[in-house]
């Protein structure tokens, strides 16, 4: 099958690029002012619902510290972040404080990114070296991200080079993988431009099926095309960005199929592939009004398409199905000084939100082939500073006209900064989500019939900074669900998205970072959850008790720096009867980095290097100890 934009893509893409012809047309006459760079956010950037959430930032010194190639070696076992994948290249799966998603898990420069089914989303294709920053939020945050996800979610941002910067990545090792990114800076009278993209080919990856399927060590292949294209221009009150991010991927797959035990299962299959493409595109305008008013439009476009056909079963198994997304969001921002001391200030932000949801399953099972969802959403939120307590309310009002109807939404925040180093929160919500068109119209893993899941919940946290190299952080959380979405195996081995009808879910989470010398450091994570369902007694599938992970920093000599990662998730059971279960994985991760000038660094890591090979999906593979080579030329 063969990707293609239809007219209406083009269009879309079109649109979302129109504020770029604008400028350009107008650049001789508008009044021109000669910024530094800069990166541009909301006046409210760490505002009260940003401070009192749990959250985990990386910038670019960040990512590039960790040494990995996309996101999965970043945020697992963050706190309360659950990720499992079953080989270098397949999708993972991603719970955060216990749920999923099948839209806006994932957000990239504000736009939600749908996933390939219920929490699963393919992280590989985001590679990090076209990335800025990530930013992983934990708890209801829709409203900031326009991603109505009820456990969370991953906010990134694409990268922005500066003028006449430009870098080279090229890494090769185990699996016969070959990694190559490139990117390079220009500004010019037209605007700040950023043009990267890479290429990852994985020749010999292991099989998605585990052996005792008849998966194989090395076998199944991948290929990865990304780019980027980044453009911002600076009026005298009006900035404007737009980015566009396009990828085309290819994989073999393995599929269902008849076990030597009599059930369904997923099996070697040599013969499955499946091809995925994804658009997205987005353009916004920052206005500055007035002294204490700020105004922000943005537009977004995405469009995700895989095709495909796996398994062995009879008439089974198409991945065809394409989802795409339009949205729009306005948003203003007042400040208001309540003294002469601006720390005392009250920020009124208002605004509206809308999206539409589009759908195509040409082989659906259920025989519904198409839907549509849109959704139209008035914001409005309170900010309050004064002394040391920062208070945030917020409400909102969620209008569907397919499967949703009329849902008002709250959020009350609360931060206590008791001494200059210490900080308490509490925060008291709620929160609303349909299942996306992909959940619904996936022709192998979706339920058509699937109900919105709702939350109810609150959390305390308490942070302590004493110095800007050590910081502890602890919070405890506690949500009730009502109609939570999973990816669930039944007893016959088939794989649904499924609704639990109530789930009660209690996290504890703890996170250090410690610089104990100028050149040691290093940090420390642990999540204990306990996710019941209260009707059953059985506890939740794929959600563990406790995970952890503890890492270290050592510039050994001036050029070389020696970390080392240890994660470890509990075994957990898989299905809704607790009789399947995974067992317990620890995991050692190393490298080593060598900067040999200023601009040129060589790395070597090792991934999994205890070989362990306990699967993190059931029946699924896991790739064991793996060793890469590469070489960063940044100018």
């Amino acid at each position: 099958m063969k990707f293609k934009l239809n007219k209406l893509d083009l269009v879309c893409l079109c649109l979302l690029w129109a504020p770029y012809t604008l400028t350009v047309s107008q650049a001789s006459e508008a009044e021109l002012v000669t910024l530094p760079d800069m990166v541009i956010e909301d006046e409210s950037a760490e505002n009260i619902t940003h401070i009192s959430h749990s959250k985990n930032d990386f910038n670019r010194a960040d990512l590039d510290a960790v040494n990995r190639a996309d996101l999965n070696g970043v945020i697992r076992s963050l706190p309360s972040t659950e990720i499992s994948q079953a080989n270098g290249n397949g999708s993972s799966r991603i719970n955060l404080r216990g749920a999923g998603g099948g839209l806006g898990l994932v957000n990239l420069d504000g736009i939600p990114l749908f996933g390939n089914f219920t929490s699963f989303f393919p992280l590989s294709h985001y590679p990090l070296d076209l990335l800025d920053r990530v930013s992983v939020i934990r708890g209801n945050d829709g409203a900031q991200t326009s991603s109505r996800t009820l456990g969370g979610s991953l906010n990134l941002t694409s990268r922005q080079l500066n003028n006449e910067q430009a870098f080279l990545h090229t890494e090769g090792g185990s699996y016969g993988t070959l990694r190559n990114n490139v990117g390079m800076g220009t500004h010019n009278k037209l605007g700040n431009w950023t043009v990267a993209g890479g290429q990852t080919n994985i020749f010999e990856g292991i099989s998605q099926a585990s052996p005792a399927n008849g998966g194989s060590n090395e076998r199944d292949n991948s290929q990865l095309s990304t780019g980027l294209l980044r453009w911002d221009k600076h009026f005298k009150d009006i900035s404007l960005e737009s980015s566009l991010y396009y990828v085309n991927g290819r994989d073999a797959y393995d599929g269902p199929g008849q076990l030597a035990n009599g059930l369904r299962g997923w099996k070697d299959d040599p013969n499955s592939l499946v091809k995925q493409q994804t658009w997205l595109a987005q353009s916004q305008a920052n206005y500055h009004l007035s002294e204490h008013w700020n105004s922000t439009l943005q537009i977004g476009f995405t469009k995700d398409q895989q095709a495909g056909r796996i398994g062995s079963l009879k008439n089974c198994c198409s991945m065809d199905l394409s989802s795409q997304l339009l949205l729009a969001h306005w948003r203003n921002t007042h400040k208001i000084l309540l003294d002469n001391q601006s720390q005392n200030s009250l920020n009124v932000i208002w605004g509206i939100d809308a999206q539409q949801q589009h759908g195509e399953s040409p082989s659906n099972p259920a025989k519904v082939y198409a839907l549509t969802n849109n959704l139209v959403s008035p914001i409005a939120r309170a900010e309050i500073e004064w002394g040391q307590w920062l208070t945030g309310a917020e409400v909102r009002l969620d209008h569907y006209d397919q499967l949703g109807g009329d849902h008002v939404l709250f959020n009350i925040n609360n931060n206590w900064r008791f001494i200059s180093t210490m900080t308490l929160w509490t925060k008291v919500g709620t929160g609303y989500r349909t299942p996306s068109i992909n959940e619904r119209l996936h022709p192998l893993f979706g339920t058509i019939h699937l109900a919105p899941e709702s939350n109810v919940g609150g959390e305390i946290g308490w942070r302590w900074q004493p110095t800007r190299s050590y910081e502890i952080t602890t919070s405890t959380y506690l949500q009730h669900y009502h109609n939570l979405i999973v990816l669930q195996q039944s007893a016959s081995g088939s794989i649904k998205s499924v609704n639990i009808n109530e789930a009660h879910i209690l996290g504890v989470e703890a996170q250090t970072n410690l610089q104990w010398h100028k050149n040691w450091k290093s940090g420390f994570s642990y999540t204990y959850m306990m996710a019941n369902n209260p009707q059953t007694g059985y506890k939740i599938p794929n959600r563990p008790n406790h995970q952890g992970q503890f890492w270290t920093e050592w510039k050994m000599l001036a050029p070389l720096t020696l970390r080392v990662d240890l994660t470890y998730r509990e075994g957990y059971w898989v299905d809704s009867i607790n009789t399947i279960q995974i067992n317990a994985a620890p995991r050692v991760n190393a490298s080593i980095n060598y900067q040999v000038t200023p601009k040129i660094k060589l790395t070597l890591r090792g991934e999994n290097i205890n070989n362990q090979r306990t699967p993190d999906l059931y029946g699924f593979n896991y790739p064991g100890a793996a060793i890469y080579g590469g070489a960063y030329l940044d100018w």
